[in-house]
Formats: C-alpha cells, structure tokens, sequence
C-alpha cells in the first residue's frame, strides 16, 4: 500500500471515529443539565462546520494541492480532539465541534480528489468508504462501551489516532508533495497556458472561474442530477434514522435500538467494499442502492434490523457510484466539495422538511412517502 492510500484511510477512520464517539455522550458534554438545546448545539455544530467548510476547501484544495488540505484537516480534527477531551466549558466544547467540522469539511474534498485520479478509483472508493463506516461504527461501540472508565475515554483514543495520522503524514509530507509537484510540472508542461500566467492568477479571479464553470457543469452536465439524488437519498434515509427512536419506542428497547443502527454501519462497510470491486457502471451501482434504501425504509415499519442493513447496504452502494458519476465529470477538490454538500443537506434538511409531515400524516404514512419518493430518483439519468 502507497503513502498515500494509508494516509487516506487511517485519516478517514480517525475522523470519522472522532466524530461519532461524542454521539452516545452528548448529555454528560452538555454537563448532563437535560438541556437539549446545548446538546443539539455539540451535535449539529459538527456538521455545520463541514457544510460549510466543503466548497471553499474544495476549492483551496484546487489551488495548493489536495495533500496540504488534507493535513490541515487532519490536524484541526486532532487539536479539536484535544480541546473536548480536556476542556468542559460547554461553549468551548461547542466551538470544539464546530471546528472539528471544519476539519472533517476540509479533509473530504480533497480526499475524494484525490481518490478519483487513481487508476483504481472504484476499488479505492470502496475501500475508503468502508473505513469510512467503520469508523463511524467503532466511534458509537467504544464510546457506549467505554464510558464506565470515563465519558471522553473515546474520544481520547480517536483524537490519539488523529494525532497520530497527522505525525505519519507530516513525516512523509515532503516526499509526497516533491512528487506532486513534478506532477504538476508535466502537467504544466503540456499545457496551452504558461507557468508565468498560471502564476500571476490572482485567488479573486480563479474563484470567479470556479463559480462559472461549476455554473456550467450544473447546467450542462448530469452533475446537477447526481447532486439531487444524493440530497434525496441521505434526506430519507436521515429523515428515518432521526425519527426511528420515537417511533420505535413502544416496541424496540434500547439495545435493540443500537443494535439496529449498528447493523447500517456494517452493512454499509459490506457492500462498499464489495461494489468497489464490481465491474458495473456507476448509474446501475446508483440504482440498486437506491433500491435496497427504499426496501429498508419500507421494511422498517416490521423489520428493523434487516431494514437498517438494507438502508446501509444501499447507502453504501450507492455514495460509491455516485462518487464514480461525479469524477468522470470532475474530479477537483471543487466538484468533490460540493457534491459533499448535497449529502450534508439532506441529513441536515431531510429531517427538518419530513417533520412537518408527521403531525398530520403519521409516522408509517410518512416513511412510505419518503420511500415513494426516493424511488422516484431510480428515473434520472445520471450518466
């Protein structure tokens, strides 16, 4: 395994873990006072951070190479790590998240930019959504598991291994940027423009060309339509992972509950992992996940772990043909963050819009309107 590909996937497991092991502990962060307010600001402040981190990244990613991103988000998800596990000012804890998110905003664009120029992009995509998951899973196991020996003790080991994905990579830092740099060089050299004017481009007029042409892509290619599908997928989905503890109150105990959950993280882990190896073309990778998504939705309302498996399974089939969609069209940090702002809005809006369907309608009515509708998505022609 090359440099990079570790970099890439211990940073994304550490990220990743980082992230969801604050998830079980939310109360006990938020001084265990039962304020939801404060514990919905350390949730959401995370993924406010990364919404809005992820295009101008992506397009400083663009500007100064994908690797120099990725160690800054790597390194601010590690001091961020730091600062929840030894501070317990609830606004700094608050800042923490939030700068934590940005970190993760940061790391994902070029990580995915990255990904996308190999030669076995596919396969790495799978692989890397895989540890992806899986550091999303052990971030929830060790932290529930855990937290008899201390409410952070998951947090510290995550943040140890972020810490420990940002000394390797600042080890290797030189010898991965000279040979991104000779890169770079050829692909100068082959170019129509010159060095020189190529360097005189100022950051106001490269961010003009960047908003023209991700104008133009949208109207001229199907990026715009992969953007919706992922927005659809990840609202449903989300919207049903965010209602599911309410709704299934009277008939699932807690443990089953995190049992369930569990089982879309492992799921997803899976099946990414196995698509990546597969020789189907990205829009029949997109629509059997989507599938799979709206049996799960709809089996929920009787099975929950086989429907949580089945929504993992699809979402993770479908982010990596998705990923595959967006990087025959483009693969910059730019395109790459924001595609990753159509996932982000559809768990953060996805849960908000269906909520206002929940009073009149009712849970089971709305879980299979969200099912209708994401089925609805397997119609767009995404390549």
């Amino acid at each position: 395994m090359n440099f990079k590909k570790l970099i890439l996937y211990s940073s994304v497991f550490s990220i990743q873990g980082l992230s969801n092991a604050a998830i079980p502990v939310l109360p006990e962060l938020a001084g265990g006072v039962g304020d939801s307010v404060v514990s919905n600001l350390l949730f959401s402040g995370y993924f406010v951070g990364a919404l809005l981190a992820l295009v101008p990244f992506g397009i400083l990613a663009d500007r100064i190479g994908n690797l120099k991103v990725i160690l800054f988000g790597v390194l601010l998800t590690a001091l961020s790590g730091l600062v929840i596990s030894f501070s317990d000012s609830l606004w700094i804890l608050v800042i923490a998240r939030f700068l934590e998110g940005v970190g993760c905003g940061a790391f994902f664009p070029a990580a995915f930019s990255m990904l996308a120029g190999w030669k076995d992009s596919q396969r790495s995509l799978g692989e890397f959504n895989f540890l992806l998951n899986a550091g999303l899973a052990a971030g929830v196991f060790l932290s529930g598991m855990l937290a008899g020996f201390g409410i952070k003790t998951a947090i510290g080991i995550f943040t140890l291994l972020a810490s420990l994905s940002c000394i390797f990579l600042l080890s290797k830092i030189g010898e991965l940027l000279s040979s991104s740099r000779k890169e770079k060089r050829f692909a100068l050299r082959n170019s129509n423009d010159s060095v020189e004017s190529q360097k005189d481009t100022s950051l106001l007029f490269e961010l003009g060309k960047y908003l023209n042409e991700s104008r133009e892509t949208i109207l001229k290619s199907s990026f715009g339509k992969i953007w919706v599908v992922s927005v659809l997928l990840y609202g449903t989905t989300g919207f049903l992972t965010a209602n599911y503890p309410d709704y299934s109150a009277g008939f699932l105990t807690k443990p089953e509950l995190g049992l369930a959950i569990s089982a879309s993280y492992l799921a997803a882990m899976l099946s990414s992992l196995m698509v990546g190896r597969a020789k189907v073309n990205s829009e029949n990778i997109v629509k059997a996940g989507i599938i799979l998504a709206s049996a799960g939705i709809l089996l929920s309302l009787k099975v929950p772990i086989l429907a949580f498996s089945l929504i993992g399974a699809g979402g993770g089939i479908a982010v990596v043909g998705l990923i595959t969609a967006v990087s025959k069209i483009n693969s910059s940090g730019f395109a790459m963050g924001f595609f990753n702002t159509g996932i982000y809005a559809g768990l953060g809006l996805g849960p908000v819009f269906g909520s206002f369907f929940l009073e009149p309608f009712g849970y089971e009515i709305v879980f299979l309107g969200s099912a209708l509708l994401l089925l609805t998505t397997l119609f767009v022609k995404i390549e």
